[in-house]
């Protein structure tokens, strides 16, 4: 399942798109540069001219012109290699009210959970049927389990995904679409696992908590719990650890992990904005 990279997990692969296609090649100029920003998604940091035209679609000329365009802008920054995202990116970023707020009232609860806990901790959203990590927290012998912030992962891929998945509406189309391929390469599932997969998210929305143990890792296992707007059963987020498999403290992290989450729902809860919840997405009761 996870690992947000998880130590979660891999990171998902950017579509490379034909050149041949038109139908991703939209006629306005914006559309253009929608694909040319987009031809970063999947985590390279620089891109020459001639791949930048070959991820995004867009014709060399056209990518050669947009591309300076961005570039005064400030969406691309231009160095001795290529192309690379620009500072206005990332400013921008930062002010999208639902993650900026979630960020701020989330960060000193998830610095108290990395304290008591000393494990990988991320905080994470649902995007579709991916998870997206909003903020991670790790020592540096455990950075090669992190993730980077802002990056998009399948959801079947992490604890947090599978969590998501579990109270959201596209269990069907997830299982019945081509399965996501893991840190081996190989298919995160297949035909035979579709009805453990649906015991699993039923199981998953009756504890109220995920894990994933070593399927993207070796060595490592996840846990993830929802966060819920405060008083009703919206999920909004999930917050998870990673620790060393051999670790034998699995129920107190996920005790450890519900009281972050409750206290970053009370947090919300007092705050002046919040992210706007996925109806689509809830939990039951506790009790």
């Amino acid at each position: 399942m996870t690992a947000q990279a998880d130590l979660e997990g891999p990171e998902a692969a950017a579509p490379e798109f034909e050149p041949t296609t038109s139908a991703l090649h939209p006629g306005s100029v914006l559309g253009k540069a929608h694909l040319l920003l987009g031809a970063f998604a999947s985590g390279v940091t620089c891109l020459g001219l001639t791949e930048l035209s070959r991820r995004s679609g867009v014709p060399k000329a056209t990518a050669h012109r947009l591309g300076s365009e961005l570039v005064r802008l400030g969406y691309l920054a231009r160095t001795a290699k290529g192309y690379q995202l620009g500072w206005r990116i990332f400013e921008l970023g930062q002010l999208v009210p639902g993650p900026a707020s979630l960020r701020t009232v989330a960060r000193p609860a998830l610095l108290d959970l990395r304290a008591v806990t000393q494990a990988v901790i991320h905080l994470a959203v649902p995007q579709g049927t991916d998870c997206v990590y909003l903020e991670r927290l790790a020592g540096r012998r455990e950075a090669a389990l992190v993730s980077l912030v802002g990056s998009r992962v399948p959801g079947l891929l992490t604890a947090s995904g599978r969590l998501f998945l579990a109270y959201g509406d596209d269990e069907k189309a997830v299982l019945a679409a081509p399965a996501p391929a893991t840190t081996d390469g190989t298919p995160a599932f297949g035909p035979s696992d579709v009805p453990a997969l649906r015991a699993e998210f039923d199981q998953i929305r009756t504890r109220r908590w995920a894990e994933e143990r070593e399927r993207c890792v070796p060595g490592f296992k996840t846990f993830a719990v929802p966060i819920v707007y405060f008083g009703s059963d919206h999920v909004i987020a999930a917050v998870s650890a990673t620790v060393p498999v051999e670790r034998r403290d699995d129920q107190q992290l996920v005790y450890a992990l519900w009281a972050t989450a409750a206290d970053i729902s009370r947090g919300l809860h007092r705050g002046a904005v919040v992210p706007r919840p996925d109806p689509g997405s809830h939990v039951p009761a506790a009790g």
